[in-house]
């Protein structure tokens, strides 16, 4: 994936890496099983029927499926050319294939450091951040790859699929703002984002409202030179976690008068 940095850089030496990381994983794995409880049970919110009715394989009508074609059909004609080389003409027999399966996937993208050799290309993971979407079919990471190999494309549906549905995720998730905030409350939020190696198509994106960080380049690179392997993933900061107010408890806090 190509480079998006999100995270700040802090003060971290390589010798508390092992103990940062441990409580990452974690706090990471705790915060995704949550969240994949929390969409297990909002899932027949987020089927893509619910915003296309019949074009999407449902035996029933909703309202405002006209509208919400339309807006798909603009959607998909305001890709660029390249690297989104299919048909011109957006078909409704797309919206059949939009898989019912949700997926996640961590956020990732690519990061240059600086090492005695020169510059390396590392592979960042963010622990607080997921890419929701339909499946099955080709991921955000796959599609890039894909995108970006000039020499085969045999799975150009694959890849338009992809692209219908995110798509469609996206079209879904702009209507559902109670959805959104309830998801908030949760310390959840559901932002658009576009990566830098899918041009200008969004995707639907969940992140909990820890705060990561990065160490140095230089813990990095000594991190990924021992491991032998360029890749990385962001440190949840503990000391801001442990400062985090509770939303819930201010406002409560705010209808009750103070006491003389």
């Amino acid at each position: 994936m190509a480079e998006t940095s999100l995270s700040p850089t802090k003060n971290l030496s390589f010798e508390q890496l092992a103990a940062a990381r441990k409580s990452t994983q974690a706090v990471s794995d705790f915060l995704e099983k949550k969240l994949l409880d929390y969409l297990d049970t909002l899932r027949s919110l987020l089927l893509p029927e619910r915003l296309l009715g019949k074009l999407a394989g449902s035996k029933f009508e909703v309202p405002g499926t006209d509208k919400a074609l339309a807006e798909l059909q603009d959607s998909y004609r305001r890709l660029p050319g390249k690297p989104f080389d299919f048909p011109k003409e957006f078909e409704t027999d797309w919206l059949v294939d939009v898989g019912v399966k949700l997926e996640l996937q961590r956020w990732e993208y690519s990061r240059e450091i600086s090492v005695e050799s020169g510059k390396r290309k590392i592979l960042i993971t963010s622990p607080t951040r997921w890419i929701l979407g339909y499946g099955p079919g080709y991921t955000a990471s796959q599609a890039i790859q894909a995108f970006a190999s000039h020499q085969d494309r045999r799975g150009i549906d694959q890849l338009r699929q992809f692209v219908v549905n995110a798509l469609v995720m996206q079209a879904l998730i702009a209507r559902s703002t109670g959805l959104s905030s309830m998801l908030a409350e949760l310390r959840y939020d559901v932002i658009a984002l576009t990566h830098p190696g899918l041009r200008s198509l969004p995707l639907v994106v969940i992140q909990s409202h820890l705060p990561t960080f990065l160490p140095p380049e230089p813990v990095i690179a000594a991190a990924t030179e021992l491991s032998g392997i360029n890749a990385f993933i962001e440190l949840i900061d503990a000391d801001a976690v442990r400062q985090l107010a509770d939303p819930f408890k201010i406002r409560i806090s705010q209808l009750i008068p103070e006491q003389s």
